[in-house]
């Protein structure tokens, strides 16, 4: 996608958005067929519609989580200066929390404490779903590079 159609398609996921909430992928749904009806109707074809509607909710995720609104640390300021350094070391502009099923703006957390508490409590669960994960490839390597396999296996089975 050339950059002008991606800042097209970018603004087409905003003003959707505003009709259906940050929900990639109602977004994806509702934009894909009008933003690239040649590529669906092939994808449709060739049996990979699926696959090109997951790449969509991504690309519209990505959007959603970077928007740069203008939002900068003097917004959180006026909220509360002690919530500018915090703010600060954080990766993203907006979390997704589950229970409303969007990616939320910090000033929205911010501003209600139960939305922070769902997006703070599913990127921990994500954390542990990926650090249980490294834990199993860890026994993987151990036993891919090890002289009996057998015993590392066994090994990582008692610890």
């Amino acid at each position: 996608m050339l950059d002008s159609q991606s800042a097209a398609f970018a603004e087409q996921v905003w003003e959707i958005a505003v009709r259906l909430g940050n929900n990639a992928p109602k977004i994806a749904d509702d934009i894909m067929g009008s933003a690239f009806p040649l590529t669906c109707a092939q994808a449709r074809r060739e049996g990979a519609l699926r696959m090109l509607r997951t790449g969509i909710i991504s690309e519209v995720k990505r959007i959603l989580r970077n928007r740069d609104d203008g939002l900068g640390q003097s917004d959180f300021a006026e909220v509360c200066a002690a919530f500018a350094p915090l703010v600060k070391d954080l990766r993203s502009k907006s979390y997704f929390v589950e229970s409303a099923e969007e990616y939320v703006a910090i000033p929205n957390l911010i501003v209600e404490p139960d939305l922070l508490n769902d997006a703070r409590r599913f990127m921990r669960r994500k954390g542990i779903e990926c650090l249980t994960e490294a834990d199993r490839l860890d026994a993987l390597y151990l036993a891919v590079t090890s002289n009996d396999p057998a015993a590392a296996t066994q090994q990582e089975v008692l610890s």
